[in-house]
């Protein structure tokens, strides 16, 4: 940022911005496997516009659902990874936590504080220095007393000391071709630690996707953590977010 801008407690123009679609799978209080996943992009218009395009080229508007998959709609769902992740400057993050060895509810108290405290990390570790991000949840069933979102935008901003996240809402996943593609990702990562546990079939359409997916980030296997300059999965562990990363969850 220029001096002038500075000085005058203004952005440039082009100050770096994103929108991120963040989705869950798998039951935090009650499956072994729990995992959170984030899709970042500059431009999601582009990632949107390309998931669309798509849809009208194979007829398919139903909703992009990884416990749907079939064996028929196998090829269709691997070309949504494709055309989404090839869409431009996409980063998925995907934070993955296993009951068995480091169980966040027994750590954080609740499921609702486990699960903020989790996607609260995720945030964090994807940003960028000084990126600003619009973050778009699945509509996650929360007692009315539990404001998610609001909750999210100030952990993080208090977190990184400024302001961070501009804006966190939740929808309903049918109504977001971005989370529908967020979770295509998050699941098809948590499958490959079930599949490993013995708690999902290694030759399956799922697996298959699964398969897709790791390739398509470049990732051999994720099972015990990964990260490229774009992507990055980790596996929670009590007081860290990984062992790759610096960043303390108790913060």
């Amino acid at each position: 940022m220029s001096k002038d801008h500075r000085r005058r407690g203004l952005l440039r123009r082009d100050h770096p911005c994103a929108t991120a679609f963040l989705d869950e799978t798998g039951s935090i209080s009650q499956d072994r496997f729990f995992a959170v996943g984030l899709l970042k992009h500059e431009e999601a218009s582009r990632l949107l516009r390309a998931v669309h395009k798509l849809r009208d080229q194979t007829h398919w508007y139903k909703e992009i659902k990884f416990s749907q998959l079939t064996a028929t709609t196998l090829p269709l769902y691997r070309q949504f990874i494709d055309v989404a992740l090839r869409s431009g400057p996409a980063q998925f993050f995907c934070f993955v936590a296993d009951r068995s060895t480091a169980d966040p509810v027994e750590r954080f108290g609740s499921t609702w504080a486990a699960y903020s405290k989790l996607a609260e990390q995720l945030v964090v570790a994807a940003l960028h220095p000084d990126e600003l991000v619009t973050i778009l949840a699945d509509n996650y069933s929360t007692p009315d007393a539990i404001l998610f979102e609001e909750e999210l935008r100030e952990s993080v901003n208090r977190r990184l000391r400024r302001l961070a996240v501009v804006a966190a809402l939740r929808l309903d996943s049918r109504s977001s071709d971005g989370l529908q593609i967020a979770d295509l990702l998050t699941s098809a990562i948590a499958f490959e630690f079930r599949a490993q546990a013995g708690l999902a079939s290694s030759s399956s359409p799922k697996a298959m996707l699964a398969r897709h997916v790791r390739t398509s980030l470049g990732a051999e296997t994720c099972v015990a953590g990964w990260r490229s300059d774009r992507h990055s999965v980790a596996i929670y562990h009590h007081g860290s977010w990984s062992p790759q990363a610096s960043q303390d969850l108790d913060a």
